[in-house]
């Protein structure tokens, strides 16, 4: 807030970026925000799905583990 105020969008992504999946996402409209947040300058974004399972992304693709060193876990509900 300090850096772009009220401005939305903002002109640069956040470093990490995480996406919490709501029943009316698609998978081919969660790939499309991972590209946009990669794009606009994010490092890492993390897709946090209905089912509890986290995918994280990098400018590389898909990655088997953050690159923060955090493994988030999903308790089942």
């Amino acid at each position: 807030m300090k850096q772009y105020g009220y401005a939305t969008p903002y002109p640069h992504a956040p470093e990490l970026c995480v996406e919490i999946v709501s029943p009316s996402n698609s998978t081919v409209e969660m790939a499309e925000k991972v590209q946009l947040y990669l794009q606009a300058g994010a490092e890492e974004v993390w897709v946090v799905w209905e089912h509890g399972v986290v995918d994280y992304y990098g400018k590389t693709g898909k990655l088997e583990q953050s690159g923060y060193g955090i493994k988030v876990k999903i308790p089942k509900p």
